[in-house]
């Protein structure tokens, strides 16, 4: 090939074979598969590739029992000695078989000065002599157990192309083809959707392709292209008549996702990026196809490739003169190919159809494109005659059969008895969380109080918590982060559903499986009722959103708005709403107009008794290591009231969440003589008993922000059940419980002087009061009191729709 060469002096002649080829890179032998990568840039962890691909293989011969596979490493218009060093140097880090792994892998150069990867791919299919092929992306790799899996799969059935299941490292799943429900064996063309396949990915048996006449010129993969350089690669084996199966139940191609500026992402000429599908017009072969084959591939083209780039030109500047008139002309052509093309589109996409056919300028072309993108949801699925739902590339009747096949799936996956949530004399209830559940004290409340009545399963992060039937616990690498680009644009729902998180709960959770789904916090919230419950979504919020990070000026600019848009959208549609307290109750309500009740981080009661006040009086605080929580007015206070006479004690349980700050308190403590004391966090089933021992909580929270403001946290709810006397700062709701139930004291102000006045009044007398009231509100203020009212709406949500006891 032209511009081809090699490393060293290993410089294939014209005209030798694999099997020579083979023997001048080192005498390796013949394989079973020849794995071919290309890599054109040295930032690319190549080596991950190429130790995925060689784990599991027959290192050794037979004896091994897995395929014997060698990889092709193409180095394209980068130093074939760097990349060499840069794998040997990744795999040195796997541990002894380093040296081994490194064995099976040869290096070739390819210097073309194009812009294709369809040079490089070719040079290393070309020096391929194993039974199977298999080519991949330098950011992707093999799942594990993947290509014996494949080997296996391929030898039995006989595959002249295996196609590999893919899924990105996020661990979500790329559906196409869109195969026949459960169908996954001897695939065809236009009934199993082929077409959508455009990457030659999994096995290709190497003498199909030299069978029919791939291997000859200048290789399968069309030169010169900057995309789509596999179409007519994919079409031609889908279209031959050879075998083609689906490796539904085998490991998958990993899609690399984290890693930027993949090749395939870049924006290009309308020109470049249908060129691929331009040429397939004029391919002797295509137009000598059957008419379903023809068709079947043009309204594959024409939707995505056409049509797409059209939508995602939504703008007069998106779009070059001239390109206009091309996809005019392109659609005609796609047309004129097959005419009954038309008939699959969707209504959305046969009025952007239309509008291409007959745009004469790129601002025609743009409005179109703009209109297009806010079609309705009936719009983006049903064709304008309702006959037409039933052809084959319907989008009605894909999605039809893509709900057999999921259902299907997980039967056989046996999910129909773990993930069915429904009973028809216990209604079951999904309780969300994007948490730890295990570990969440307020989701445990509702776990706990909802299984007397249901039957509840959860789904977050961690183990299963006690007392549910069941449990989908989300992986802990599938953490929801934003999309910072996506916020930017304020393309807010797809920053939402792009989070991995949310993705893999889709993918995991069936919709309309569960009665109720309690969703907790704002973030689980579009999820749930996404996952579209029989019954519907009570959402419990623990912060006011939209105000959560208000003190963080970047924050409140970028993502505020993005929480009160989901607040706006997502909040009315849900049948019931709770949150932590009464003031932040009323702020959901007067700006989304959502009804909210008040469930409060009431702890569960505790059945003890107030101990004798100490001498001096023990102060207590609770809870997390942050600078934001101005610990230091607290213990400042204490030391001052000390010092001015009164005989006070602090003893501060803190979680080490900033540990340069607990340092600090731990060097201001040691400077006290013996006034404030900073111990380790202790269990929270250990805690109630060590509060117990003290005489007086002290929590004074700076209203940094409106939720701190109008904080009701669970730590005051914690010193009531020890049977404590409370000090507290002038927040209205934990001053107002305070006073109500004469409690305690609540301090002037969040400043030293007034927090130093409060502790002053703590004198023996009035906190043995103190701590004998609290011992008469345990009751009404315990969880069991409070934590009902979820029972309250969950039970309202499954009544109202006839959802209780429905079989």
């Amino acid at each position: 090939m032209s511009g081809t060469g090699t490393s060293g002096a290993d410089t294939p002649r014209a005209g030798m074979s694999g099997t020579d080829l083979a023997d001048a890179r080192g005498g390796l032998p013949s394989v079973d598969v020849d794995v071919v990568v290309a890599i054109h840039d040295l930032a690319r962890p190549v080596w991950r590739v190429v130790h995925s691909a060689l784990h599991g293989a027959d290192l050794r011969g037979v004896v091994d029992g897995g395929p014997r596979v060698r990889v092709t490493v193409v180095c394209h218009e980068v130093d074939e000695h760097a990349v060499r060093r840069a794998v040997e140097g990744g795999l040195a880090g796997q541990g002894e078989e380093a040296a081994e792994l490194a064995a099976h892998v040869r290096y070739l150069a390819v210097r073309d000065g194009l812009r294709s990867p369809a040079g490089p791919f070719n040079a290393g299919l070309l020096a391929a002599d194993g039974r199977y092929v298999s080519i991949i992306g330098s950011d992707d790799r093999y799942a594990s157990g993947a290509l014996p899996a494949w080997v296996r799969l391929a030898d039995e059935v006989g595959s002249a192309w295996l196609m590999a299941r893919l899924e990105t490292e996020d661990g979500e799943q790329v559906r196409t083809p869109r195969t026949r429900p459960g169908r996954s064996r001897d695939l065809d063309l236009v009934v199993d959707r082929l077409a959508y396949r455009t990457a030659p990915l999994g096995l290709l048996r190497r003498e199909t392709l030299d069978g029919l006449g791939l291997l000859d010129g200048d290789g399968p993969l069309t030169p010169g292209l900057q995309t789509g350089e596999d179409v007519e690669l994919s079409l031609r084996l889908s279209a031959s008549g050879e075998r083609i199966d689906l490796a539904r139940e085998a490991p998958a191609y990993v899609i690399g996702t984290r890693g930027g500026g993949r090749t395939t992402a870049a924006r290009r000429p309308v020109a470049d990026e249908l060129a691929a599908h331009a040429r397939l017009l004029d391919l002797r072969w295509v137009r000598a196809l059957p008419e379903p084959a023809r068709e079947a591939i043009a309204v594959k083209t024409l939707r995505i490739h056409v049509l797409g780039a059209v939508r995602r030109r939504p703008a007069p500047l998106d779009w070059a003169p001239g390109e206009a008139a091309l996809v005019r002309g392109l659609a005609r052509d796609l047309l004129a190919m097959a005419s009954g093309t038309p008939r699959a589109l969707h209504r959305a996409d046969r009025a952007l159809l239309d509008a291409v056919l007959v745009a004469r300028d790129t601002d025609a072309l743009a409005a179109a494109a703009a209109a297009r993108g806010e079609a309705s949801r009936w719009d983006i699925l049903l064709t304008p005659d309702p006959r037409d739902n039933l052809a084959p590339e319907s989008t009605v009747r894909a999605h039809a059969e893509a709900a057999v096949d999921d259902a299907v799936a997980r039967v056989r996956a046996g999910l129909g008895g773990r993930h069915t949530l429904h009973d028809a004399q216990r209604p079951r209830v999904l309780v969300l969380s994007f948490s730890p559940i295990a570990r969440d004290a307020r989701v445990l409340k509702q776990v706990r109080h909802l299984s007397r009545e249901f039957d509840v399963v959860t789904c977050g992060y961690g183990p299963a918590p006690e007392g549910v039937v069941g449990h989908v616990e989300v992986p802990a690498d599938r953490q929801n982060t934003l999309d910072g680009r996506l916020i930017t644009l304020r393309s807010y729902r797809s920053a939402y559903a792009a989070q991995a998180g949310v993705r893999w709960t889709l993918r995991h959770l069936p919709r309309g499986a569960a009665d109720v789904v309690l969703a907790n916090d704002l973030d689980a919230v579009p999820l749930a009722l996404w996952l579209a419950p029989r019954a519907g979504v009570h959402a419990d919020l623990h912060e006011f959103f939209p105000l959560l990070h208000e003190e963080d000026e970047a924050w409140l600019r970028r993502i505020s708005p993005y929480q009160e848009w989901l607040c706006r959208t997502y909040l009315p549609r849900c049948a019931s709403v709770t949150t932590v307290s009464g003031r932040i109750a009323q702020e959901y309500a007067d700006r989304f107009g959502v009804d909210v009740g008040v469930v409060t981080n009431a702890s569960p009661y505790a059945d003890l008794a107030p101990t004798p006040v100490g001498s001096p009086v023990r102060l207590v605080h609770s809870g997390a290591c942050l600078r934001n929580r101005h610990l230091a007015v607290m213990t400042e206070a204490v030391v001052a009231a000390a010092a001015q006479g009164a005989p006070v004690t602090l003893d501060l349980y803190l979680t080490p969440n900033d540990p340069g700050h607990l340092d600090e308190l731990r060097a201001a403590a040691q400077a006290s003589d013996g006034v404030v004391r900073v111990h380790d966090a202790v269990p929270y089933a250990d805690l109630l008993a060590v509060l117990n021992r003290h005489d007086v909580g002290i929590h004074v929270l700076p209203p940094l922000s409106f939720n701190n403001r109008h904080a009701l946290p669970n730590k005051i709810f914690d010193y009531v059940q020890a049977r404590l006397g409370l000090v507290v700062g002038p927040s209205p709701e934990m001053a107002h419980m305070v006073t109500a139930h004469g409690v305690g004291v609540v301090a002037d102000g969040f400043d030293v002087a007034a927090v130093t006045d409060a502790i002053s009044q703590v004198e023996a007398g009035r906190v043995a009061r103190w701590k004998n009231a609290a011992t008469r509100a345990a009751r009404e203020l315990s969880d069991e009191r409070q934590s009902p009212a979820w029972v309250r709406a969950v039970r309202a949500v499954a009544d109202a729709a006839g959802s209780g006891r429905a079989g």
